[in-house]
């Protein structure tokens, strides 16, 4: 059996270490939170390097977040997901802000409502203001919100139970965090500027880390905010390079193709790929 049949196997717990490893979060987990990121990966079946699932450590606190694109990519996959929107409605000054969702489902008489209000859920600073993000992008976040919450309560059969969104947590903490006994320690950029270290780490695109680096001229000159942008643009080429290789492999015209393109390749995510491609092209044949 070659590398790339050996790589196709079920769910590997290696990758989402070697996801850990990558985001330099495994030496700051307990095992614990290591077994807990695991076990929800893997119950959810969610990729880490799909960017379906994130892990999260600031200060004393971890956190397992998910996108909320995951949440409208398990509701398509049902094959009952008939249409939806989000507006919004209200106004900021006054605290009536607030988003509403829409949801069709094939299989409903009628149409899912679910609305939330963004005085409710707007992060704070310590100062009582809103975090960047919240007063720069209001609308925007709110509907994010309602975006999770709706196709969580529309289809809880696929995402009951499944980690909150990042804009969530503040909200829910207990539900998706383990709080551990504090230590000391100095102050760092996930203690200090918490919001800014959540949407480092979530970021998926050079453009959200040029904007995050644009938007905070204060931090330039604080080391461990360079060390994280710098981390996370090593992990976001990464996700370019997986990106790459798959649209490569999704090309390969033979067996041949795929096991050339794929000779020196140590990404088990691209390996089991591969594997997939080699397995189509051989039921082509017969």
């Amino acid at each position: 059996m070659n590398q790339i049949e050996k790589s196709s196997q079920a769910f590997d717990i290696e990758r989402v270490k070697t996801y850990l490893r990558s985001m330099n979060l495994a030496s700051n987990l307990t095992q614990a939170e290591v077994t807990q990121f695991i076990e929800i990966a893997q119950g959810f079946g969610l990729n880490p390097f799909k960017r379906e699932i994130y892990a999260s450590k600031y200060g004393n606190n971890f956190s397992v977040i998910v996108g909320y694109e995951t949440y409208i990519k398990r509701a398509e996959r049902s094959g009952r997901l008939a249409g939806w929107n989000v507006t919004t409605d209200g106004k900021l000054d006054d605290g009536s802000l607030r988003a509403i969702i829409t949801i069709h489902r094939n299989d409903f008489t009628h149409p899912f409502l679910h609305e939330v209000f963004y005085s409710e859920y707007v992060q704070r600073t310590k100062e009582g203001r809103p975090t960047k993000f919240w007063a720069d992008k209001p609308y925007t976040m709110i509907k994010k919100v309602a975006m999770a919450q709706g196709f969580r309560l529309c289809f809880s059969d696929e995402l009951g139970g499944m980690p909150y969104t990042a804009d969530e947590l503040p909200d829910h903490v207990g539900q998706n965090q383990i709080v551990i006994e504090p230590k000391e320690e100095k102050a760092l950029l996930i203690n200090s500027h918490k919001e800014v270290y959540d949407k480092i780490i979530v970021c998926v695109t050079m453009d959200c880390l040029a904007e995050i680096w644009k938007s905070n001229p204060e931090l330039h000159t604080n080391d461990e905010f360079k060390k994280i942008v710098t981390e996370r643009k090593a992990v976001i080429a990464e996700f370019d390079r997986y990106d790459n290789m798959i649209e490569k492999i999704n090309d390969c015209k033979t067996e041949d193709e795929v096991y050339e393109l794929l000779e020196n390749e140590k990404n088990k995510e691209i390996l089991e790929a591969g594997a997939n491609k080699i397995e189509i092209l051989n039921n082509q044949k017969s």
